[in-house]
């Protein structure tokens, strides 16, 4: 289902404006974490853990779904399709694991919001409210949105082989324009996909 003009540029406003608060809070959020593990007054941290905590729930999480969402209706509405084009497939798979990665982030984090509300702190408490991962996390996140944003942007050349078959049913040349996967799919493929197992791997450690 083709979606009208009108409708396109609501959902596509409402799509860029979601994305632009997901990177600006997930870039806010860098400066506060980093505050959090280089600080040692308790009170501090603990203020610092709280204010995290209500922006991930309320500002980052929110907009990051609607982000997924919004998204998915421009593709499936246009022309584009969903996994028709590399970009888009892509920047899908992308956002999917930063929203993945963003919930099983959240549940660190309100654990370390109810540690912060305790009255007194040991040392395991403190080390649990200054775990690198509160810096990792909002990096990796701005990150993806930085890609996504990118692809969004130019759009680069190449469709998948369901994207290839839908474009040739019906042409009798079909047999004769063999598939081939665009060159920078592959680079770009396993650049992204080493990186992605790198911040998996870091997370899993920290």
């Amino acid at each position: 289902m083709t979606m009208s003009q009108s409708l396109r540029k609501l959902v596509l406003t409402l799509h860029v404006i979601t994305a632009m608060i997901w990177l600006g809070s997930a870039a806010a959020y860098i400066p506060i974490a980093a505050y959090v593990l280089n600080n040692q007054d308790t009170d501090m941290i603990r203020s610092a853990i709280q204010i995290m905590s209500l922006v991930a729930n309320y500002i980052v999480v929110p907009v990051a779904f609607a982000t997924l969402l919004t998204g998915a209706a421009l593709s499936l509405g246009t022309k584009w399709g969903l996994i028709r084009h590399y970009w888009i497939l892509i920047k899908l798979l992308l956002t999917l694991f930063a929203v993945f990665m963003l919930i099983a982030y959240t549940q660190e984090l309100s654990h370390a919001a109810s540690i912060a509300s305790q009255g007194i702190l040991s040392s395991a408490d403190i080390a649990v409210l200054k775990a690198p991962i509160h810096l990792t996390h909002p990096s990796g996140s701005v990150f993806i949105v930085i890609m996504a944003t990118v692809l969004s942007v130019y759009k680069p050349k190449g469709m998948t082989k369901y994207g290839w078959r839908k474009q040739m049913e019906g042409k009798r040349n079909m047999d004769s324009t063999p598939y081939s996967t665009p060159r920078w799919i592959k680079i770009i493929g396993l650049t992204l996909a080493a990186m992605l197992l790198l911040l998996v791997a870091i997370m899993a450690f920290i």
